[in-house]
């Protein structure tokens, strides 16, 4: 029997101030939990079901391997796991559980449903495809033009000349002046957006997007990208799947 070791796992949920004011975040439990930092993951030839097993006993998360797709992939619970990391969020750690256990030939994913965490294929949990919206309105910030009021020179010259101003002020219009750096801002950040999706479309998952042949869109809503892809490629993009209860 093959010989196995797990220690230093420490994970103090629920008893520290930072996961604490966690819970007031919208950000669903399950999710709340794989985003915590754990001191220390340490497995010496593991067996994927124990490994599985300590994932689901130390967090509190109903885990669920479909075993029987892994093990048509030669993907079996004796197989054995060798990692040893330090102070990384849990879903680092099971990413790195999952690419340990599939190797160079199988790619596995998880998927999270309310307090239950999905282990299985990539190929099989991408049989569903999965609309999410992503805010990225961050990335579009731009320092904002606090440049005075502008000179009109030409009324200017009128009102020298005697020609009459109509009592207008020789400055432009302040309202105009925001409305023509509003849009300027505007088409500023369309052009910042459809880089930003010419970025994910080549790097994340090209062949599954529809400008490459696939069947995955992203199509841009003012400040969001609304993504249709598979639940790989919502991981990838650091959007976690989380369905309702």
């Amino acid at each position: 029997m093959k010989r196995w070791l797990i220690g230093g796992l420490v994970l103090a949920l629920g008893a520290t101030t930072a996961f604490g004011q966690s819970l007031v975040s919208r950000t669903p439990a399950t999710l709340r939990t794989l985003d915590e930092r754990i001191p220390e993951v340490s497995f010496q030839d593991a067996p994927l079901e124990s490994v599985m097993q300590w994932v689901g006993e130390t967090t509190g998360i109903n885990v669920v391997v479909r075993w029987q797709i892994l093990e048509e992939r030669s993907v079996d619970r004796d197989k054995p796991i060798t990692i040893k990391v330090k102070n990384v969020r849990l879903s680092q750690a099971l990413w790195m559980i999952m690419n340990e256990a599939g190797g160079s030939e199988v790619t596995l994913a998880y998927r999270a449903s309310g307090n239950t965490l999905i282990l299985s294929t990539a190929d099989d949990l991408n049989k569903e495809m999965v609309v999410k919206a992503y805010d990225v309105s961050d990335l579009l910030v731009r320092p904002q033009n606090f440049a005075g009021p502008q000179l009109d020179l030409q009324q200017a010259s009128q009102a020298q000349s005697g020609g009459g101003g109509g009592g207008q002020s020789i400055f432009q219009n302040d309202q105009q002046q925001n409305n023509n750096q509003d849009n300027q801002r505007e088409g500023q950040n369309e052009g910042e957006i459809q880089r930003l999706i010419d970025l994910i479309t080549t790097v994340i998952e090209p062949d599954t997007w529809e400008q490459n042949g696939g069947i995955g869109t992203i199509r841009a809503f003012r400040s969001q990208l609304v993504v249709r892809n598979t639940i790989f490629v919502h991981q990838r993009l650091g959007g976690f799947i989380e369905e309702a209860d």
